[in-house]
């Protein structure tokens, strides 16, 4: 269905957990394919005030934008990253916000480098 939601939780091992959701409107194939692809076993890695989880797909973005507010969490392909964002920003390039953390996104202002996280669906 086009309005579904994917609720998803970020695990970073030894600093806590956060949740997050997938808004398939805002890119029906793009989240879907990120949902097929779940756990996603990766690092995140921070760059300024975003952390980027390398993934190993490559897809177009459906709805680009180059702006993305604190919370969101885009895709970028031309880093083929999934990308949490802790503070408003303005991209170089074409993204595609997919969703938002939606619980305890404090935990990504605490890192300080990167670390490895999991990717999980909360959907069963």
């Amino acid at each position: 269905m086009l309005g579904d939601i994917y609720n998803i939780k970020f695990i970073l091992p030894n600093i806590g957990e956060a949740e997050g959701e997938l808004i398939r409107i805002k890119g029906p194939h793009l989240t879907e394919l990120i949902n097929r692809e779940l756990p996603i076993n990766s690092r995140v890695l921070k760059r300024e005030n975003l952390f980027l989880i390398p993934v190993s797909f490559i897809y177009a973005i459906e709805k680009p934008t180059i702006t993305a507010k604190r919370g969101d969490i885009v895709f970028e392909p031309n880093s083929k990253a999934i990308i949490v964002l802790i503070e408003d920003r303005k991209f170089d390039s074409k993204i595609a916000v997919i969703g938002s953390i939606v619980k305890n996104l404090k935990i990504f202002d605490k890192l300080t480098q990167s670390t490895g996280v999991r990717i999980e669906s909360l959907n069963g």
